[in-house]
């Protein structure tokens, strides 16, 4: 029998993430997953800020830029009545070099530069994969067991024991875990095991995607290169993806009709018909799949047995097997991120003995919520996506003073519609409000604001970004490098925070201290005294240390006051 502290089962982005950032922190863990290659299908396609921030800390930013859209390609939104048709209105936002560089005048032109070190990054699951699985094998405490069918599992207050089979031999092996991380997508067996069911408003509507390669598709058409072309004909709604900016795209059919078959759609016709065209490409695989609002009921298993009757379990949910997206947003993959780097911490945190139970128990009140919020906003873009297609009718592509009055009308709506795509606040913007392991200051909450944030240290939120050095490209030092592997406390003027980090450190946290005397940064960090999770969001403030620094360090790390 193997024996790990945690067992991680899926393999997909957000299981690697789990298992490289317990590798980064030297907890010993074992990954199983079915496949013995990555993905081929690109499926997500986008990260948002927050996720590179914190692969930033693993040291991989690079190499995920390597793999993403060209890095001179802007970042260009069309919608167009087809490829080759009438362009009805462009979304125009930074390529990775200038996310790089910063340039002033690309500093002024894009305001979401101002609130992190990086933007969005259009890269293809397929090819994020092999870089988190290089990462996570880099560390010696993770061992991927790949070609391996997880079967069943049982559960008691002591751990987990689990059957996986090997995929070649059919040759069975058990594995004895103290912790089980359900990452293996949204149709769970381990999520169905448990009885746990998904609320929301589950499966909305239905599309097929058409990922080909193709040498001729940025020639057939007038777009240039860009990430998202929306096409807006009535017969052909949907969006191209660019993968690699060179010959790898995908096209997402978008079916309004909820009852509509998509199984019988010829990828010829559908692809023709959406360009405007006739082109050479090499089909490379067919995906059918709904759009979803739904978010798991419960996070973490409930132990069954009479004497520990509703006590909390062994086993959690992350990524999909927890909730499920529609795409528009870019939001689902990277809510599955912030999962994994939020209960990985935590597991760490146990592991190392002094993390309680309350900072388990802390993992779904904080991430839940987000998943819900994240997920409602995904489904309203959607919706109004539907909407304006639902609205275009076929005048839309007639060359005649009608066309001009009917595409003038749809790209009001479209502009509209297109502020979806400002969405910073989403990513960069949630905080964990009302979480049993963050102490409150009483103060007011910031606004949420989904297409801008607002930079605070209210407790519960991320810790803001600023440039510590004065190279302020992505080869400078920001804030956010300050957090990440321990507890911090960030100290400005002639603050003293000994305290409460004896008090941390009495129960066996690590934890730092930074000293800040710059006025600029100071006025950023809003109190004298700020204490910082290792996953960068903020625990704790004040202008004066705390009256009882053993309760604060007992909150935060999950002891209870």
């Amino acid at each position: 029998m193997l024996e790990t502290p945690i067992l991680i089962v899926g393999g997909g982005p957000v299981g690697l993430t789990l298992a490289a950032e317990l590798g980064w922190r030297g907890v010993p863990c074992i990954l199983v997953e079915e496949r013995v290659e990555p993905t081929r299908h690109p499926k997500a396609t986008l990260l948002g800020a927050r996720s590179m921030e914190l692969y930033r800390r693993y040291g991989i930013t690079q190499a995920i830029f390597d793999a993403a859209l060209p890095a001179d390609a802007n970042y260009a939104i069309t919608f167009s009545t087809r490829l080759s048709g009438h362009e009805l209105h462009r979304i125009m936002s930074p390529s990775i070099r200038e996310t790089i560089e910063r340039p002033p005048e690309v500093l002024a032109r894009h305001r979401e530069l101002a609130w992190s070190p990086f933007y969005k990054t259009q890269i293809g699951q397929q090819a994020l994969e092999p870089i988190l699985l290089d990462l996570a094998a880099s560390y010696d405490k993770v061992r991927l067991m790949h070609g391996r069918r997880f079967l069943d599992f049982a559960e008691d207050a002591d751990g987990v024991t689990a059957r996986i089979a090997d995929v070649a031999s059919g040759s069975v092996e058990t594995i004895r875990a103290r912790w089980l991380v359900a990452c293996d997508g949204g149709a769970s067996s381990i999520r169905r095991a448990l009885g746990i069911r998904m609320n929301g408003r589950g499966r909305m509507r239905p599309n097929v995607s058409f990922y080909f390669e193709s040498d001729e598709f940025l020639q057939v058409h007038s777009r240039g290169l860009g990430n998202l072309y929306f096409v807006f004909a009535p017969d052909s709604f949907g969006v191209f993806t660019a993968i690699d900016g060179r010959r790898r795209w995908t096209y997402q059919f978008y079916f309004l009709d909820p009852a509509r078959a998509t199984e019988h759609v010829d990828p010829q016709e559908a692809l023709t018909r959406a360009v405007g065209r006739p082109f050479a490409f090499k089909l490379e695989g067919v995906q059918h799949w709904h759009h979803h609002q739904s978010v798991a009921r419960r996070w973490r298993s409930r132990l069954p047995n009479d004497a520990l009757d509703g006590a909390p379990g062994r086993i959690f949910l992350a990524g999909d097997a927890a909730h499920l997206f529609a795409p528009t947003g870019g939001v689902g993959m990277n809510t599955g991120i912030g999962d994994a780097v939020d209960l990985g911490w935590k597991l760490a945190a146990v592991e190392a003995g002094y993390g309680g139970p309350a900072l388990l128990a802390s993992y779904e009140a904080e991430r839940k919520p987000i998943a819900v919020r994240n997920s409602v906003i995904s489904a309203n873009n959607a919706d109004k996506i539907d909407m304006v297609m639902d609205e275009t009718p076929p005048e839309v592509e007639e060359d005649s003073p009608r066309g001009d009055r009917v595409r003038a009308e749809i790209a009001a709506k479209i502009r509209w519609m297109a502020r979806q795509f400002n969405s910073a606040g989403t990513h960069l913007g949630y905080r964990y409000v009302d979480s049993p392991v963050i102490v409150p200051d009483g103060s007011p909450e910031p606004p949420d604001d989904r297409t801008q944030v607002v930079s605070s240290t209210w407790p519960g939120s991320r810790a803001p970004h600023a440039w510590t050095t004065a190279d302020t490209t992505l080869r400078g030092e920001t804030t956010l490098d300050w957090f990440g592997r321990d507890f911090l406390l960030v100290e400005t003027g002639d603050a003293d925070g000994s305290a409460l980090s004896a008090a941390l450190s009495a129960r066996g946290a690590p934890v730092g201290r930074r000293r800040v005397d710059d006025p600029g940064l100071a006025a950023l960090f809003e109190r004298r005294l700020v204490l910082v999770r290792p996953d960068g969001h903020v625990a704790w403030r004040g202008d004066d240390p705390p009256a009882d620094p053993a309760s604060v360090a007992a909150i935060v790390t999950g002891n209870g006051a």
